[in-house]
């Protein structure tokens, strides 16, 4: 299954061999809009720019942790979305979100 997301013109994904990205994540206080995604995942959530924001700001922190961790290869993933979301912010879009 994937998790793919969509706003004005472009489009994410986070792949099922990708949500470890996640491992760090469940109920932890300190990224609760990521942990808030976790939970919707396969509910299809619409995303605000405000709260886009606020996960590129946690992906950031997700990113200083990993890194040098065992986890440390979910870094690439967050590089890859962490654009997304900030550009949702920027533009002021809402991100769709299907699940397979």
């Amino acid at each position: 299954m994937a998790f793919d997301m969509y706003h004005c013109s472009e489009k994410a994904c986070i792949e099922t061999h990708e949500e470890s990205l996640f491992v760090p994540v469940n109920e932890n206080p300190n990224y609760p809009c990521l942990d808030w995604l976790l939970a919707e995942l396969y509910n299809s959530p619409r995303i605000p720019p405000e709260k886009s924001n606020i996960i590129v700001h946690e992906l950031i922190a997700l990113r200083e942790e990993v890194l040098g961790t065992e986890l440390s290869y979910v870094t690439r993933t967050i590089d890859r979305i962490m654009p997304f979301f900030s550009k949702a912010y920027i533009l002021k879009a809402e991100i769709k979100c299907l699940s397979d």
